[in-house]
């Protein structure tokens, strides 16, 4: 892997001509190298757009999103969907090596006979979220960015931008190890430009800490927005390393128990930050009415904190439809580019009842949903990513990776964790008041203060891509209250939260383990 790993990132110097038509789509440069690069400004900012798109490549090649919500939880094939997604129940039972198998250029032997489960393969891609080095491509090549920019001279480049373009490599070699260690748990960890030692495992709490100090160290280096509206929420900015940060802190409490008091107060002070400087006195960031949470999803609001950029009238989208969850939850004639009647992806009528009580009230009822919120058969919809009003409907949302209610919420687990009830339950009433919710102790939650948090990202943040990894880090994912198809403690201890490995990753690395669970 070291090898490939070298010469994709040299590639990258070979594609980074920007275009401000195409934010990440950008055109290949010729002859260039090390040695005539790294000239100026334009040579780092061209090097930093390639960066992001790199990252686009690496997460909708497939459904990489939408298992952050399929898998050990709630949502279920309609009824009445056809083709069955059957690779919807292998995600909710946990079942990945049946959802790997199959094949997308439909090969294998008596294919016929299996048409229907064969399927999906080629519109969901399972089989290539086990292949990491996607991931490993942006991380290296953010080193060699953060190396070459380090050593520009100042005739070159101003101190101000050169501490940006750091902050950038840094933030983005940082969130593609958050998606690695959600996906994988440990995994290799590279900080080294023109790495060329084969490196084991390290272990996952460890390789979060060390990109918490990264992060740290450079984070007020970032701008709180930017001006160019092209950037905001596309880019990285102080808002999004914080909510980053936010998440491998608790991400580390769940699995560092003894520390767990001091990730969770290092989250508070986080959460206080992007709230008293970010939110109250930049004004940077600000939660957006609940009418308008299809703004939020198209992308580059002030509730975004990073997010990816998508648009059909640029190119910038993904291979498949069905790669992006918003395609799997409407159906015509409302989305009339659907080739179904029916939406294929719902969820347990029992589960949407009981984050969504009949007698509660809540706008995000009536706003995302309609009156088929608790229909299993396929006549429900899911509004969040869509303009109700439009005369036409495009797929054209964002993958949101972090916005601001998100954060906080975090926040107010984090404050829940740490015995402040009353605290807690001010945050969580922000995003309660915003939706015209009924304020806590009020269902769902049952007057728990941690439950309640819980279900409402369940509720706030569906479709977004968070649900397993809260259920994983929570550890509630072992309880059947939260999950109808709870781990064992022991399958949990042996990695069943954790993503195959693709045996690709043991070439040229005799130090690489895979994942013991999935063998």
């Amino acid at each position: 892997m070291k090898k490939i790993i070298y010469i994709l990132s040299a590639l990258l110097l070979l594609s980074v001509n920007f275009s401000c038509k195409k934010f990440l789509n950008v055109e290949p440069l010729s002859k260039l190298s090390g040695n005539n690069y790294w000239k100026n400004d334009g040579d780092a900012e061209g090097f930093a757009l390639g960066l992001y798109r790199s990252f686009r490549e690496a997460t909708m090649q497939s459904v990489l999103f939408e298992i952050g919500d399929t898998r050990c939880g709630w949502a279920i094939p309609s009824t009445k969907g056809y083709p069955p997604r059957i690779d919807f129940t292998y995600m909710a039972t946990n079942n990945l090596k049946m959802a790997i198998a199959a094949r997308a250029d439909r090969s294998l032997p008596g294919y016929e006979a299996n048409a229907i489960n064969e399927w999906f393969q080629l519109n969901s891609r399972y089989d290539l979220i086990q292949k990491w080095l996607p991931f490993y491509k942006v991380i290296q090549s953010a080193n060699i960015m953060a190396k070459e920019v380090e050593a520009m001279p100042d005739a070159a480049i101003s101190p101000a931008r050169k501490k940006q373009f750091i902050a950038e490599a840094v933030f983005m070699r940082c969130v593609s190890y958050f998606f690695l260690v959600r996906l994988f748990g440990d995994v290799p960890y590279y900080t080294d430009a023109y790495n060329q030692e084969a490196l084991p495992r390290t272990n996952m709490v460890k390789v979060l800490k060390g990109c918490l100090t990264d992060l740290a160290a450079v984070k007020n280096d970032l701008p709180w927005t930017y001006n160019d509206p092209t950037f905001k929420g596309i880019r990285a900015m102080r808002g999004g390393a914080i909510d980053l940060m936010m998440h491998m802190n608790m991400w580390c409490a769940g699995f560092d128990a003894a520390n767990a008091i001091s990730y969770y107060n290092q989250v508070d002070e986080l959460g206080n930050e992007l709230q008293n400087i970010g939110v109250d006195q930049e004004k940077a960031y600000r939660l957006l009415p609940i009418e308008q949470t299809y703004l939020v999803m198209f992308g580059k609001s002030q509730e975004s904190l990073f997010e990816i950029q998508l648009s059909d009238n640029t190119g910038e989208n993904t291979a498949k439809l069905r790669y992006k969850y918003s395609f799997s939850v409407v159906h015509n004639p409302f989305f009339a580019s659907s080739d179904r009647p029916v939406s294929e992806l719902v969820y347990n009528g029992d589960f949407m009842k009981k984050i969504y009580p009949e007698s509660a009230t809540d706008k995000r009822k009536t706003i995302w949903f309609d009156e088929n919120i608790y229909d299993q058969t396929g006549l429900w919809q899911f509004y969040k990513f869509y303009n109700r009003a439009a005369l036409v409907q495009f797929s054209d949302d964002n993958p949101i990776i972090f916005r601001l209610a998100d954060a906080i919420l975090l926040h107010a687990e984090a404050l829940a964790e740490l015995g402040r009830d009353g605290e807690a339950a001010t945050l969580l009433n922000v995003i309660r008041a915003r939706a015209g919710a009924d304020a806590f102790p009020a269902n769902p939650g049952e007057g728990k203060i941690k439950d309640a948090i819980f279900l409402e990202r369940a509720k706030e943040l569906m479709g977004e891509g968070h649900h397993f990894y809260d259920l994983v880090r929570t550890k509630k994912i072992l309880d059947p209250k939260f999950t109808p198809n709870p781990l064992s403690f022991s399958a949990f201890q042996a990695g069943a939260w954790t993503w195959p490995i693709d045996p690709s990753a043991s070439i040229n690395n005799p130090h690489m383990t895979l994942n013991n669970y999935w063998k």
